[in-house]
C-alpha cells in the first residue's frame, strides 16, 4: 500500500511540475503577447498624433505660401506700375518678368547643384559599422592568445 501511495505521490509531483512549467511558458508567452499588443498600441498612437500634426502644419503651410505668393504677385504689379511711370506699361511688365525668370533660375540652378552634390550614402554609418568590425576582430584576437 505504501508503495502505491509513493507513486501516486511521485507522479502527482511530476504532473504538477510540469503542470507548473507548463503554465509558466503560457503566462510568459500571454505576457508577452500583451507587452507586444500593447507597444503596437502605443505605435499606433503615436503614429496618428504625429500625422494629424503633420496634417494641420501641412494646411498651415499651404495657406501661407498662398497668402506670400498673393503678396509677391501685388508687390510685382506694384514694382511694374511704377515702372510703368517712366515707360510704356508692357515694357514695363517685360522687364519685371524677365527679372523674376531670371531669379528663379539662378535659384533652380542653384538647388540643383545642391541636389547633385548631395550624397544618399551614410558614411557616417558605415565608418562606425568598419570602426566596430575591427574592434570585433581585435577583441576575437586577443581572446585566441
Amino acid at each position: 500500500m505504501n508503495r502505491s501511495v509513493d507513486m501516486y505521490q511521485s507522479s502527482t509531483e511530476t504532473n504538477s511540475d510540469s503542470d507548473t512549467l507548463g503554465g509558466l511558458l503560457s503566462g510568459l508567452l500571454r505576457d508577452v503577447q500583451q507587452m507586444v499588443r500593447g507597444e503596437m498600441a502605443l505605435a499606433r498612437a503615436e503614429i496618428k498624433d504625429d500625422v494629424s500634426t503633420i496634417g494641420t502644419s501641412i494646411t498651415s503651410l499651404a495657406i501661407a505660401t498662398i497668402f506670400a505668393l498673393t503678396g509677391f504677385i501685388l508687390l510685382m504689379l506694384g514694382v511694374t506700375y511704377v515702372l510703368n511711370m517712366y515707360m510704356r506699361m508692357w515694357i514695363a511688365a517685360g522687364i519685371v518678368g524677365l527679372v523674376l525668370l531670371a531669379i528663379g533660375g539662378m535659384l533652380a540652378m542653384a538647388a540643383k547643384k545642391k541636389l547633385s552634390a548631395a550624397s544618399l550614402k551614410p558614411d557616417q554609418t558605415i565608418d562606425s559599422l568598419k570602426e566596430t568590425k575591427t574592434w570585433a576582430q581585435q577583441q576575437m584576437n586577443s581572446g585566441n592568445r
